[in-house]
């Protein structure tokens, strides 16, 4: 009889044990992903979408600045120039540490087809090694394919896996429709 009975205790224990297990396993499987989103903006059509985009996720949200804001003509003469050679200007520093975040999106509006100096100077500063990244830009006219191109080689050197991305026309959208398209778009994160 103590035989059985030490067995059943047994059994009861590891039946305990096993179902502990489970629920943490279960409980860490439904933790939602820890996100972050970063992004460049010059007329604010790329922070409506960034800072959208971050309540809907509920994630994070920081702004790379400029040291010195350039004026228009010097953003679309040397901005030009700076963003077709894929050079940086200098942005006030970047102190986050990402090691908290699942997935971090980074998105800043295209210039003369390639992303701005400011996102080239923000990838310079931050280690992505092993982070999952969705890459996001805006763009008034013309394509983002090349932008998006050069910001997946850049976050990839720096070691970085970018899993998705996505643009939004701010040609003839009013601030509603950037804000709609950017919802619709959320979903799929």
């Amino acid at each position: 009889m103590k035989k059985l009975f030490g067995g059943l205790v047994l059994l009861a224990a590891m039946i305990g044990l096993f179902s502990v297990i489970a629920a943490k396993a279960e409980e860490k499987q439904a933790a939602p992903m820890k996100n972050l989103v970063v992004y460049y903006s010059y007329t604010g059509n790329t922070e409506l979408v960034g800072k959208t985009l971050a309540e809907i996720l509920k994630a994070d949200v920081i702004k790379i600045e400029d040291v010195e804001r350039p004026s228009k003509e010097r953003a679309y003469g040397a901005g030009r120039e700076a963003s077709t050679q894929g050079k940086s200007w200098p942005v006030k520093p970047f102190n986050k540490d990402l090691s908290g975040y699942d997935r971090i999106f980074v998105g800043c509006p295209v210039w003369f087809g390639m992303p701005t100096p400011e996102f080239n100077a923000f990838v310079e500063q931050v280690d992505f090694n092993g982070k999952q990244v969705v890459v996001f830009v805006t763009l008034g006219g013309g394509s983002q394919d090349k932008a998006i191109k050069a910001m997946t080689e850049k976050i990839a050197a720096k070691g970085g896996k970018v899993v998705s991305s996505f643009s939004v026309s701010t040609k003839t959208g009013t601030k509603d429709d950037i804000v709609n398209k950017t919802k619709e778009i959320s979903k799929q994160y």
